[in-house]
């Protein structure tokens, strides 16, 4: 509780208190429960720590069962409602539990025997008892209650931030797989333009009526790039399916990038069973960026490509010679393409490997048949 919330409070219950206080005092002068003095004592000890029932419970409990101890030969009105408030919130608001214990008891000791030296009957000291011992209950149960409410509250706001969080982990990885596809997608036939587009400028500086193939190839792949896109889209779409030129077959991908001057050979062994046909789209990607990294940093170099279909698994394998500096080769082994490749993979169940031994880059990627753990 705060020093405002605190101040607040203190001020509310000493006019409660000092409602109390009037009303016994007024109530001496007309009904007097005792002589005068012991009277007033009585009346203002055991009203005025009302004052602090809520910011100091334990103290205030404490001090006004002492005053329960002063013989009375009648008892004040608001007594009752008095000893009522202040237990509540003793049981309410007290700490620590022992100390709530002991007051307790205290109190109805103090209580029962302060019935016995009145003028009730002795039985009335089981009513003194309780008039303590209930509200102390009942300011407990309430008390769990609240906090129990204060814990789903915030366990509800952790969901709800944790739900958040999610979100927009999903909103992330969705973002990165669509930069993904189409970094697969217009880089594999952005290289192709651009070989093309080397050779229709080579033709126009020695022979410009051969420029027309490398320039008409330059047009179809343009076309085929949008709609490898559209295709592309209608994948990441929720509904979407894998349709369209991004899953044909390896050997029309090789042909094509073989044409565009992208030297590559292609040995395909067994076929994909009906558990497989969704990881073609996934092997087809990866054909093609093992081809446009070929075509980027190993150019003239074949590209020897195997993909090998068993009804487990498809392990496919590209291996290109090393054409780039030292610190080159670096920047081509974390590029996108081959984070990608690897990331395609995982995603999938599958494994992902590069060595550059030898001269050459030797990618080597396996993916389990049904395209998931």
């Amino acid at each position: 509780m705060g020093l405002l919330d605190r101040l607040r409070t203190t001020r509310l219950d000493a006019a409660l208190a000092a409602l109390f206080a009037v009303a016994g005092l007024v109530q001496t002068l007309f009904v007097p429960i005792a002589e005068p003095a012991p009277a007033i004592l009585y009346v203002l000890g055991s009203t005025l720590p009302l004052a602090w029932r809520r910011t100091f419970p334990v103290e205030s409990a404490l001090v006004s069962a002492v005053f329960w101890l002063i013989p009375l030969d009648g008892y004040p009105v608001l007594g009752f409602l008095a000893v009522v408030l202040q237990f509540y919130a003793l049981g309410n608001r007290g700490e620590p539990g022992r100390a709530v214990t002991l007051v307790t008891v205290g109190a109805a000791a103090a209580s029962v025997l302060g019935t016995l030296l009145g003028p009730e009957a002795p039985v009335a000291a089981i009513g003194g008892a309780l008039v303590v011992v209930a509200p102390v209950l009942a300011g407990r149960a309430v008390r769990h209650q609240q906090r129990q409410n204060q814990a789903l509250v915030a366990l509800t706001r952790e969901l709800a931030e944790e739900r958040s969080r999610a979100e927009e982990a999903a909103v992330g990885a969705e973002r990165a797989r669509i930069a993904q596809e189409l970094h697969d997608v217009v880089g594999h036939e952005v290289t192709l333009i651009a070989i093309q587009a080397e050779a229709a400028a080579a033709a126009l500086r020695t022979s410009p009526d051969r420029a027309a193939e490398p320039v008409e190839a330059i047009r179809t792949t343009a076309h085929r790039t949008l709609t490898e896109i559209r295709a592309v889209l209608g994948v990441l779409a929720p509904d979407g399916q894998a349709t369209g030129p991004g899953t044909e077959d390896v050997a029309v991908v090789a042909e094509r990038a073989r044409k565009a001057g992208i030297a590559n050979t292609l040995a395909v062994t067994g076929t994909p069973s009906p558990v497989q046909a969704p990881v073609s789209l996934a092997v087809n990607r990866i054909v093609r960026e093992c081809l446009t990294n070929a075509g980027r940093h190993a150019p003239g170099h074949p590209v020897a490509l195997e993909v090998d279909w068993t009804p487990e698994e498809v392990r496919i394998r590209a291996i290109n010679p090393v054409t780039v500096r030292r610190g080159d080769r670096r920047r081509v082994v974390a590029g996108r393409g081959l984070t990608g490749i690897r990331h395609r993979a995982e995603l999938l169940g599958g494994t992902f490997a590069l060595a550059t031994d030898d001269g050459c880059f030797d990618v080597r990627v396996s993916l389990p048949a049904g395209g998931g753990r």
